[in-house]
């Protein structure tokens, strides 16, 4: 296949049943490893999925074998959490992760929810606050497993823990955290945590990329118009920043921040004449 037909992270979008780690290898592909076999990894995944059918007693029951499932992968085949180095972008790019075996609680949900398919079992992620964690539908009630903890099974209480750690929140929580997250949304979510890495780190065209990507996802949401501006002005590359930042006022007029954003214009616009 030609260049000019290449299969793209886009092209995954497009599709009517998105495919989570396949999508998440483009997305790869497109930010940061140019040369990615895509093929390759989906065929790693494959593998992976063919060494834990060995380890797992398909005549126990649903949350046995899923359990069976979070062994094989997070104590046999050594897929960990980084918590160490947990701002590393390479958690976020499902290659590295199955490379490494370090990652972040999506990137290996992601691995989780992949393998389980293959095998048949009803896992799917879902986005608490701040921490991924995935489900199993069986027939008593739903499970929750946390991939990032060893696949440790979770009670309420520990999701609550969980969404304390991550982002200090201490009230009631809400029903519809625990509903399987859509495709998409997952693909948002680990887009979302690419661009805080980039940004903390001051990576500004990775950020960019990033958040082209991100509208390529969420193309209804106006604050990535905003955000590809904000980078562009931190790469001095001022007439793409004052063009982002005034399609987003059109698009969000009333936004919380648009106020800020109108009284930063006349000083962009002032610093790019200057410049010129």
């Amino acid at each position: 296949m030609d260049a000019m037909t290449e299969w793209v992270f886009q092209d995954e979008l497009r599709l009517a049943e998105l495919n989570v780690p396949r999508a998440a290898l483009h997305l790869a592909r497109a930010i940061a490893y140019p040369q990615l076999d895509v093929a390759g990894y989906m065929a790693a995944l494959h593998d992976l999925s063919e060494s834990a059918a060995e380890r797992i007693d398909f005549d126990r029951p649903v949350v046995a074998q899923a359990e069976q499932l979070a062994r094989f992968l997070f104590v046999e085949s050594g897929f960990r959490g980084n918590a160490a180095a947990y701002g590393d972008p390479r958690n976020s790019f499902l290659n590295e992760v199955l490379d490494r075996r370090l990652g972040i609680p999506i990137t290996l949900s992601i691995i989780y929810v992949d393998v389980a398919h293959r095998l048949g079992l009803p896992a799917y992620g879902i986005g608490l606050p701040g921490h991924y964690i995935v489900g199993i539908h069986s027939p008593a009630a739903a499970v929750w497993l946390d991939p990032f903890h060893g696949g440790r099974r979770l009670d309420l209480t520990d999701c609550a823990e969980l969404i304390r750690l991550a982002i200090g929140y201490e009230g009631p929580l809400e029903a519809g955290w625990f509903a399987p997250l859509p495709p998409r949304e997952t693909l948002a979510r680990m887009l979302h945590n690419l661009r805080t890495s980039y940004v903390q780190s001051g990576a500004w065209s990775r950020a960019a990329a990033v958040i082209r990507l991100l509208r390529q996802t969420q193309p209804n949401v106006a604050e990535h118009v905003r955000d590809l501006g904000l980078v562009y002005y931190q790469q001095r590359r001022l007439p793409q920043a004052a063009h982002y930042l005034d399609v987003y006022l059109q698009l969000a007029p009333q936004a919380a921040d648009a106020q800020v954003i109108r009284d930063g214009m006349k000083d962009l616009l002032d610093e790019w004449v200057t410049l010129n």
